[in-house]
């Protein structure tokens, strides 16, 4: 009776330690796999219409929210960097394209919503080769779309200060000489160069 009490413990400690059966863990596998091809297909569907002069604001949400989700329940999958980085910039076209609509809520609850998702990036993912672009892409929701320009300089300098030797920092040192100046301002800086 004993043994059978033993045999029957170490069962169940067996199954509690593998945590569930095989045939679980290849259906969980395969739902994954279903799932990082529906956000891809999500994403390809609104970056193509994008690139053909076309903004689907569900296409893009829809990725976007998919993203995130992923991002916060998934954060260790492979994909998941790639997928929350390509929803700040979803986020930013979104804003960008509401701010040339003269659409002011929208503009400011996407531009929010990517600046959330450029700074949940680095959070989640500090050694990830995007994470440094976060600062810029910040640096230019708050320039281009916002015209918050005291901010976009932060962001800016936090990159350069950050990443001196990046090409990009070069580039803006330079631009910071004319960040948030007048047409007027520039015509002034050209003449004097």
């Amino acid at each position: 009776m004993r043994s059978c009490y033993i045999t029957l413990l170490c069962g169940i400690l067996l199954m509690a330690v593998s945590g569930c059966h095989p045939r679980e863990k290849s259906q969980s596998a395969s739902s994954e796999k279903a799932e990082v091809e529906v956000l891809k297909s999500r994403y390809d569907h609104a970056d193509s219409l994008y690139r053909h002069g076309r903004i689907d604001t569900a296409a893009f949400n829809s990725f976007i929210n998919s993203a995130m989700a992923m991002a916060e329940q998934s954060p260790k999958a492979d994909i998941a960097p790639e997928m929350l980085y390509k929803a700040g910039i979803g986020s930013m076209i979104l804003a960008k394209s509401a701010a040339t609509r003269n659409n002011r809520d929208e503009t400011a609850r996407y531009a929010k919503q990517a600046l959330k998702i450029f700074y949940d990036f680095q959070e989640l993912y500090p050694d990830h080769e995007n994470a440094k672009y976060c600062y810029y892409q910040r640096g230019v929701i708050y320039d281009d779309i916002l015209g918050d320009y005291t901010s976009a300089d932060d962001q800016y300098r936090d990159f350069i200060n950050r990443y001196p030797e990046d090409s990009l920092a070069s580039q803006l040192r330079d631009y910071l000489k004319i960040l948030g100046k007048t047409e007027s301002q520039l015509e002034e800086i050209m003449h004097l160069e």
